[in-house]
């Protein structure tokens, strides 16, 4: 049985490169035996018990606002509805960005 230590180097849990540079592990390169797949991690240690929430209603200007007044790196975006998955989705600065924001609405930009 591999240590806790032993499971994270294997995984190179200590690379720390950005998403997308180019560095680091990918799925497809993942070695695992059929009891590793069986293996969980707990994550609830290190998560958040009350993130901050909008309604899926609220405009955008206001979540912009809320993101940036409180410093917040993601906003937890919940049904506005009843029955439906308690979170469905979630907004990080980079929704914010103009750029992303103007890809959204492809029609708004052809008028230039």
């Amino acid at each position: 049985m591999l240590s806790g230590l032993e499971i994270l180097s294997k995984f190179h849990a200590f690379d720390f490169a950005k998403p997308g540079s180019g560095k680091g592990l990918k799925l497809e390169d993942l070695e695992m035996k059929e009891e590793e797949m069986e293996l969980y991690v707990d994550l609830h240690p290190s998560t958040n018990t009350s993130p901050y929430m909008v309604v899926e209603t609220m405009s955008l200007a206001k979540a912009a606002v809320l993101l940036r007044e409180l410093g917040l790196r993601h906003l937890c975006v919940v049904p506005k509805t009843p029955g439906r998955p308690p979170i469905v989705g979630i907004l990080t600065r980079h929704d914010f960005m103009p750029e992303h924001i103007l890809g959204l609405y492809p029609h708004v930009n052809s008028h230039k």
